[in-house]
């Protein structure tokens, strides 16, 4: 179960990471909390946010907190919750007889197992993962509590009564990944396995980004980090981690606009750009301004 939250929270912040791509230029540049606005409705706010268990990160800036314990309904990205992580277990794991061992080379197979070792799986753990599911495993610093920002914004938000949602299902994420030719999937997993040694100092400056609300750095940082892997394959992704996500949950948030008073919290490089999030919502008439 733990390595599964681990995939997942993986599966968030790479879609976290696609969405610096995406965008040409970068309107809404500075800042984590917007404030969505049109006549005959009450305020609603989105929280830009990354996946991650830093403490820096848990601790919510007062202006948010207090816009967060103001809300009435929280409303993330994706719900985990006990259906969402029974879809991540099956979607992770091959079902068609066939191993990890059997589509890697050699070379990569026992790079994979070193890795992995590194994160408390060993080989006999391994063989039924799909290599996007390792890939993602990969992508992240070892975890060490697994209270990343998402899931303590939505446990804070059950113990004060809150009304909870998600904008996507688990199965439109994770089908992004698992839904791969296998040979792309290869690919991803043998990018992951050439960039471990930069993971710790990439993850620094994504935090130090983060915390100044940075939006236009984190988009520079992720254009080189994206810049490293596979061109053919970063290209095909683009389309379906950047502009069909930000315009499916630009979309996906009427409602709860409609309604008002909702907090939504979603990956911060969602925001910025002429395909972000932000942009798309002032397309739809919203008046859109920077809390903090």
């Amino acid at each position: 179960m733990r390595q599964i939250k681990q995939t997942f929270a993986a599966v968030l912040l790479l879609l976290f990471l696609a969405a610096a791509q995406a965008a040409p230029y970068s309107p809404y540049s500075q800042g984590l909390l917007w404030k969505i606005e049109r006549a005959g409705q009450a305020p609603s706010y989105v929280f830009g946010t990354i996946h991650s268990e830093d403490a820096r990160v848990l601790s919510l800036p007062k202006p948010v907190q207090r816009v967060f314990d103001g809300s009435k309904t929280y409303v993330m990205e994706a719900l985990l919750d006990e259906s969402a992580l029974l879809t991540m277990s099956s979607s992770m794991l091959f079902n068609d007889g066939r191993s990890l061992k059997d589509v890697l080379s050699a070379s990569t197979y026992s790079k994979t197992v070193s890795a992995m070792s590194d994160f408390g799986l060993p080989e006999a753990g391994l063989q039924l993962m799909q290599p996007w599911a390792v890939a993602m495993t990969l992508s992240t610093p070892k975890p060490k509590t697994g209270m990343v920002l998402d899931l303590s914004l939505m446990q804070q938000a059950m113990a004060q009564g809150k009304q909870t949602a998600g904008l996507e299902t688990v199965e439109e994420q994770v089908g992004i990944f698992a839904g791969l030719p296998m040979n792309e999937q290869v690919l991803l997993l043998e990018d992951a396995l050439k960039q471990l040694s930069d993971i710790q100092q990439t993850f620094a400056t994504l935090h130090e980004l983060y915390l100044a609300r940075d939006l236009a750095g984190l988009e520079r940082l992720n254009a080189a980090q994206q810049a490293m892997g596979n061109q053919k394959l970063e290209q095909k992704l683009m389309l379906q981690l950047v502009e069909k996500r930000n315009q499916r949950m630009a979309a996906r948030m009427e409602p709860y606009f409609n309604s008002g008073q909702a907090f939504i919290a979603i990956g911060a490089l969602h925001l910025p750009g002429a395909a972000g999030v932000l942009n798309l919502l002032a397309q739809k008439g919203y008046r859109v301004s920077v809390v903090y």
